[in-house]
Order: structure tokens, then sequence, then C-alpha cells
């Protein structure tokens, strides 16, 4: 009776342990950016806030609809550039302990800080392990395309949003320009570089005066957040830049 009884209290045990919900691996994320970030930690149920087709994601403002699914969220992830983030903060009281913040650039140390702080949350180190691993030889791949055009070794213009891509992939820019469009003091330093490419940003483009001023110049808007050219991930948006590159 006692070893039948102990059999019916293991069983049951071991039927309790393994009914306990998974750990929910959803994310609601600000923008594509964040998005993305949240996609290379292993989330599978995101929901962003800014539509991907936005030219400026930071700039959303919250809407009506997205009150319910922010209160009912469990992990909400922000980079804190974001117009919304104080309608969240000061009009919502999410709490501190569902709001996530993380760094967003195409630094590959910052992406993998970033992308492991969120696995972390999730219990997907391992995925995001992998992914990180993908995107890491992407951005040596734009590394060895710059070597290739000699780009490492030439005079180029990039936008403030686009440095750290373009460090990563191995340019030195000559000068960096923007946010802001550029005062005619700047514009004639731009020309004093004599620069053979021009980096421009595709959310918010103000190289235009450079372009003109150094004329028959390689001229490319590269982008930060996923959503256009049908980019999603942050692979998507280093092959989409570096294929920028390649193209003349």
């Amino acid at each position: 009776m006692k070893i039948y009884l102990f059999i019916l209290l293991a069983f049951g045990n071991f039927f309790i342990c393994n009914s306990q919900p998974a750990p929910s691996n959803s994310v609601i994320a600000t923008t594509s950016w964040t998005a993305a970030y949240a996609l290379a930690a292993g989330a599978t149920d995101i929901s962003v806030l800014a539509p991907y087709e936005m030219v400026h994601p930071s700039e959303y403002e919250l809407r009506p609809g997205d009150i319910g699914r922010l209160t009912k969220s469990t992990l909400i992830v922000y980079a804190g550039y974001e117009v919304m983030i104080d309608q969240i903060k000061a009009g919502l009281k999410i709490p501190e302990e569902k709001m996530l913040k993380i760094s967003t650039s195409y630094n590959f140390a910052e992406i993998e800080t970033s992308v492991m702080l969120i696995a972390k949350r999730l219990g997907t180190e391992p995925l995001a392990k992998k992914n990180l691993e993908e995107i890491k030889q992407l951005l040596l791949t734009g590394r060895n395309e710059v070597q290739k055009r000699g780009l490492d070794k030439q005079s180029v213009l990039v936008h403030f949003f686009q440095e750290s891509f373009a460090k990563e992939i191995g340019i030195n820019p000559s000068m960096i320009f923007g946010p802001a469009p550029p005062e005619p003091k700047q514009i004639l330093e731009m020309a004093r570089t004599n620069a053979v490419l021009i980096l421009d940003n595709a959310h918010n483009p103000v190289g235009g005066s450079a372009k003109e001023i150094l004329k028959n110049r390689e001229y490319k808007l590269l982008l930060n957040f996923p959503g256009l050219h049908k980019t999603r991930t942050i692979a998507d948006v280093i092959r989409y830049n570096i294929d920028q590159l390649i193209v003349k």
C-alpha cells in the first residue's frame, strides 16, 4: 500500500511539474528595429507598435488600440529615443519590470549585448547565439567587400546614424554629417574632403547638398530600421546595406 501511494505521489508530482506553462516569449516592440532585436533573441510572438512602412518609426505616437496591448504585455522592448516612451511611462504607468531598454546600432558588440539581454528574459539564449553568429558573419562579409573596393583607405562621408554600420564594416569616415541638414560651413568642409562616397540615412536623408557639391561621387541611402525594401531582421538590413555598397 505504501509503495502504491509512493508511486501515485511520484507520478502526480511528475505531471504537476510537466504541466506548468512554458515561459512566454511574447514581446511588444516599439519599432521595427527593436522588433528585429527581439527576433534575433529568439522571440516568436512579437507585436510591433510603429508600422513597418513608417519612414520615421521613432516618431510614432500611441493610438487607442495600442493601450490594451501594452497594459496586458509581459515584456516591452524599447530603445529610449521613441516619442511614445514618455506616453507609455507617464500615461500608462507600466511597471518597470515589464520595460526592457536596449541599445540599437550596428556595432556588433552592442548588438550582442542587447540581443542577449532580451534572450535572458525569454530563456532563448541558444537560439540567440546562433542568430548572432549569422549577424557576425554578415558584418565580416561587409568588411571584406569594403576592403575589395578599397573603401577602407578612401575618403567617405557618413551620416551620423550610419556611423556604427560604416565603422563595423571597416570604413573610416572622413567626416560625419547630420542628423540635421548641414550648414554652409559644413558643406564647404564636405567639399574639401573630396570624398568618393556619401553614405546617407534613408530615414532622414540630409546629404543632398554634399551630393550636389561632390558631383559624380557615389551616393547611397542605407537603412537603420527594418521595413523598407522588404527587410525585417537585423541580418536583412545588413545584407541590404552591403548590396548598396557593392552596386555601382
